[in-house]
């Protein structure tokens, strides 16, 4: 085997662990997350996990967290301004959201986006765990 082959053989293997330690998930803290997102996290919001998900070409944040179950949607209103609860069907208690298959879900579009935060998208879903608390997933990309 060459010099060069032998070069390319170690190289490879560490540029793929440096790239994949770089850019590939990873925890990071959740005010970085919640800047991008042009958000807080709401004073409530217990069991909190934030990680960056983006590549070298985007950003993208996920995070998740618990809240209380009782007022969740004007809380999450108030925490993440960007976004808009978008309810398009009701019956008695119970409401649809277009295109959610959880509990409740928020979302925003670049034309309804607030002058805060890097994020093209922001997205939260909600899980009503119980009769006291819900779990949001947010997740903050740019396309």
């Amino acid at each position: 085997m060459g010099t060069a082959a032998v070069i390319a053989a170690v190289v490879s293997p560490l540029r793929f662990v440096v790239v994949e330690a770089v850019f590939g998930p990873h925890a990071t803290s959740c005010s970085e997350v919640m800047e991008f997102a042009g958000a807080r996290m709401p004073r409530q919001a217990t069991g909190k996990k934030c990680v960056d998900d983006g590549g070298w070409l985007d950003r993208s944040y996920s995070a998740e967290f618990t809240m209380p179950r009782e007022d969740v949607v004007a809380r999450l209103q108030e925490a993440f301004p960007r976004v808009r609860h978008h309810v398009t069907e009701c019956s008695g208690n119970s409401c649809a959201v277009a295109g959610c298959e959880w509990d409740t879900c928020f979302t925003n579009s670049r034309e309804d986006s607030a002058p805060t935060g890097q994020a093209a998208i922001v997205q939260l879903e909600v899980r009503y765990e119980d009769r006291g608390s819900a779990r949001v997933q947010l997740k903050a990309f740019n396309i």
